[in-house]
């Protein structure tokens, strides 16, 4: 605890943070965590004086710890705040969001938003002002920046009202820069960087647990998001409305695909952190006939028997490891984010293929596995079937957001 926490007058932390933080050092240090409430006994053991508030407007409140900061020094610190700008006072506020009961911890000078590209490579058409250009991202810049410091309060719904000023409010005489197509390419661009700053700030960990009333917000707020750039961007060259459109549904994806991780991983870490199911998984795991899915695959799609044999032996032993060791959550996501290197990344780098292709064999062999591994354990009526739907969605899932995400940055 004093390690990662320290006293500080006037400053709330949620207490769902605390026990989110605790959960996960349980995780990765492979203990058994106590319940919630138990947990709540000890952190006011270790810090005598602290005070509970109930924070939030009537109906929207959370319990807070008050009188509680999180140590610069400590992991959790850069996870909750994203990069924060550090201030001498070191304090944090709070905010409930609007419409739901989460609530997100920001320092006071905000987070900054990484830097935009400049306009100084563009090749622009005569007709456009390379001035009027820096302007316009300027004002694009502290639109963004704005829209970061609000969903950083948690206020979700506010976002549309920023979208509507800003483009129902464009000065006519920018709209010909607005109808340029390198802008539009760089208005992409900044979007792109945008969203990776707010995804990093609601899910800080992909596997982390959330509150279920911040995923709730979340998904809502990845619902409403295209619809909001509609209505805002209706007036404006159709160019623009598609290349932002585009940028936002690829978004509202990543987005909703991250909350459902972040479901998935919270269940299999009841199973996953337990002895009998996992050692009753490593019992069906060895009865599966994976010689005979060897064979299939290689007469299926193999160009190179041997090769091929020996990579899927490779990847059996180290699942196999994985679950005579009780691996933990993180330690699957590492192998499997190995797996995507291997098996994707190293295979662009070596053949020069395009990384769509890659991805894709690798998605099809990958899918042919899970099929068989799962037909098995229906044939088998293994007892541990349950426990291995489960992990087999949040590897296929937790793959599919790492492909994703390296597709979208290519």
């Amino acid at each position: 605890m004093n390690e990662n926490y320290e006293v500080a007058d006037g400053v709330s932390l949620p207490r769902s943070a605390l026990y989110s933080h605790y959960l996960d050092f349980c995780e990765k240090n492979s203990l058994s965590p106590v319940n919630a409430a138990s947990f709540g006994k000890i952190i006011r053991h270790t810090f005598p004086n602290l005070k509970t508030r109930r924070l939030g407007t009537r109906g929207q409140s959370k319990y807070h710890y008050y009188g509680i900061t999180i140590k610069t020094t400590s992991p959790y610190h850069d996870t909750v705040c994203n990069a924060a700008r550090q201030s001498s006072s070191g304090h944090s506020v709070t905010k409930s969001a609007q419409g739901s009961s989460s609530s997100l911890i920001v320092a006071p000078g905000g987070t900054l938003l990484p830097s935009f590209p400049s306009v100084n490579h563009l090749n622009l058409p005569a007709e456009v002002s390379r001035d009027k250009v820096k302007t316009f991202l300027i004002m694009y810049r502290a639109h963004c920046q704005r829209i970061l410091d609000t969903i950083l309060r948690a206020n979700f719904g506010e976002v549309q009202n920023f979208l509507v000023h800003f483009w129902q409010g464009m000065p006519s005489h920018m709209l010909e820069v607005l109808g340029c197509s390198d802008v539009v390419d760089l208005i992409g661009v900044c979007d792109g960087i945008l969203y990776k700053a707010i995804s990093g700030v609601l899910i800080p960990g992909t596997l982390q647990p959330l509150p279920a009333s911040l995923t709730q917000a979340i998904r809502h707020f990845a619902k409403q998001l295209g619809r909001w750039l509609e209505e805002s961007l209706a007036h404006l060259p159709a160019p623009l409305q598609q290349r932002k459109l585009s940028v936002a549904k690829s978004f509202a994806h990543s987005l909703r695909r991250q909350t459902s991780l972040t479901h998935l991983a919270q269940a299999a870490r009841t199973v996953l952190h337990s002895a009998e199911p996992v050692t009753q998984m490593l019992q069906d795991w060895k009865q599966i006939d994976f010689e005979g899915i060897a064979r299939q695959a290689m007469w299926t799609f193999s160009q190179n028997v041997e090769k091929d044999y020996a990579k899927i032996k490779e990847i059996h032993t180290e699942f196999t490891q994985l679950l005579d060791q009780q691996a933990t959550i993180d330690q699957y996501a590492e192998w499997a984010s190995s797996l995507v290197d291997r098996c994707v990344t190293k295979r662009v780098e070596k053949e020069g293929s395009s990384y769509q292709k890659c991805a894709q064999d690798f998605l099809l062999k990958w899918s042919f596995f899970s099929i068989r591994i799962v037909r098995e354990l229906t044939l088998h009526s293994a007892h541990s079937f349950g426990s291995f739907h489960l992990l087999h969605m949040l590897l296929e899932d937790y793959i599919l957001f790492i492909v994703e995400n390296q597709s979208s940055q290519d």
